[in-house]
C-alpha cells in the first residue's frame, strides 16, 4: 500500500536534485521509497512503502541536512475538489484526526502557479488559524508544526513536520531587502547564508569588532559589504575595482591578486568566497585555508553543472572532509541552496 508523501520544497529546475538527495537520505537508512518530481514544479514528494518506514523516516529527517530542500512536511491528507464557498471545513476535518501544531503555515509553490496563489494563502491564513485554535488544534506546546499547501484554489495537502527539524518561515524561504547602498544584489546571498547557516552563537563569535575576514573575488564587494557591515576588518582579493564608497569606510584592504594564490599573513576570524569557478577548484582552495588553518571558518559558493548536480555537490563536500579529516581537524558543515541562490549552492564550514 502506498503511504502518504513527504513532500519538499525546492528551487523550480532542481527537483530532480532535490529527489536524488531524498533517495539517497533513505538509502543509508535502507528504507525503500521513490520520488515524483514534476519537473519546474518547486516540489518533490516521496512515498516509503509502508508504514514503519515512514515513521522512521519522519523521526529522522532534519531540514539542515537536505542542501536542495527549503522546506519538508509529511503530507497526511489531499483534499481536492475543495468547495470555495468553504474550504475550512474539509481542514479542519482532516486535521482533526492527526498531530496538533503550535502554529500552521498555509504555503504555496514557488513557481508561476504557485505564486498565483500568494494572496489568497496569505488572506486564508488568519481565518483558519482561528478555526483551528477553537478546534483545539493548535497548541504552543506542540513538537509539530502544521502546514496546508495550495496547489491550487480548491486542491490541498495537509500535514506536518517537527518544529525543530523544519523552517518556520513560509516555504522555508528567508526574504531579504537589498541594502540601498550595496555594490551588488550578491550581496543578499551572504547575508542570507550568515542567517541561515551559522547559528546565533556562531553569529556572535564571527562578528564583532576587531575580527577579521577574507573575500576571494570579492569586487566589486557584495559580500564585503555584509562583513563590513558586521564590524569586520576585510581583506578583499581581486584583481578588479571595488566600489569607492566601501572603501572609504576605511574598513577594507584591497589586495589585487589572483584568489587562488593569495593567503593572509595572520589567520582571519572568517573567510568568504563567491567566484565564477569549477566547483572542485573551489572546494580545493576553501580545504587549503581551513586544512592550513587560514581561517577557522568558511563559506563559500559552489556553482553547479547543468547535470547531476547533487553528485557534484557530494563529491566536493566530500573532497573537503577528507582533507580536513587527514589533517586529523573536527569539523562541521552545512549547505544549502539558498532563495537568493541561483545555479549553485552555499556552504559552511567551520573547523573546531
Amino acid at each position: 500500500m502506498q503511504q502518504a508523501p513527504f513532500v519538499f520544497f525546492c528551487r523550480p529546475g532542481f527537483e530532480s536534485d532535490c529527489a536524488a538527495e531524498v533517495q539517497a537520505i533513505a538509502n543509508a537508512y535502507e528504507l525503500a521509497g521513490y520520488a515524483n518530481a514534476p519537473t519546474d514544479s518547486g516540489y518533490v514528494r516521496f512515498f516509503l512503502f509502508d508504514e514503519e518506514s515512514a515513521e522512521q523516516f519522519f523521526e529522522m529527517l532534519d531540514l539542515n541536512d537536505i542542501v536542495f530542500a527549503r522546506q519538508w512536511f509529511w503530507a497526511k491528507a489531499e483534499l481536492q475538489d475543495l468547495p470555495l464557498e468553504d474550504r475550512i471545513s474539509p481542514i479542519i476535518e482532516m486535521s482533526s484526526g492527526g498531530a496538533t501544531g503550535n502554529s500552521v503555515l498555509v504555503e504555496h509553490l514557488d513557481s508561476d502557479e504557485g505564486r498565483e496563489l500568494s494572496k489568497f494563502c496569505k488572506k486564508f491564513s488568519t481565518p483558519l488559524t482561528i478555526a483551528l485554535e477553537k478546534q483545539g488544534l493548535i497548541h504552543e506546546d506542540s513538537e509539530f508544526r502544521l502546514h496546508i499547501l495550495f496547489l491550487a484554489n480548491d486542491h490541498c495537502l495537509v500535514g506536518y513536520s517537527p518544529v525543530e527539524r523544519s523552517s518556520e518561515l513560509k516555504g522555508g524561504i528567508l526574504r531579504l531587502k537589498s541594502p540601498r547602498h550595496a555594490p551588488s544584489r550578491s550581496t543578499l546571498k551572504l547575508d542570507e547564508a550568515i542567517q541561515v547557516l551559522m547559528s546565533k552563537k556562531q553569529q556572535k563569535q564571527v562578528f564583532r569588532l576587531g575580527n577579521t575576514a577574507a573575500d576571494l573575488g570579492a569586487a566589486p564587494g557584495g559580500w564585503t559589504f555584509q562583513l563590513v557591515e558586521r564590524g569586520l576588518q576585510v581583506s578583499a582579493v581581486d584583481n578588479g575595482p571595488m566600489d569607492k564608497k566601501l572603501m572609504a569606510t576605511e574598513q577594507v584592504e584591497h589586495f589585487k591578486a589572483n584568489a587562488f594564490n593569495w593567503f593572509p599573513e595572520k589567520p582571519v576570524d572568517l573567510v568568504v568566497c563567491d567566484m565564477v569557478e569549477k566547483p572542485s577548484l573551489v572546494a580545493n582552495l576553501m580545504a587549503s585555508w581551513l586544512e592550513e588553518q587560514h581561517a577557522q571558518q568558511a563559506i563559500f559558493n559552489l556553482k553547479l553543472p547543468m547535470k547531476k548536480r547533487f553528485q557534484e555537490v557530494a563529491d566536493c563536500i566530500g573532497l573537503i572532509c577528507d582533507r580536513l579529516e587527514e589533517a586529523e581537524l573536527s569539523y562541521h558543515w552545512q549547505a544549502k541552496h539558498l532563495y537568493h541562490d541561483r545555479e549553485e549552492i552555499t556552504v559552511y564550514f567551520r573547523v573546531k
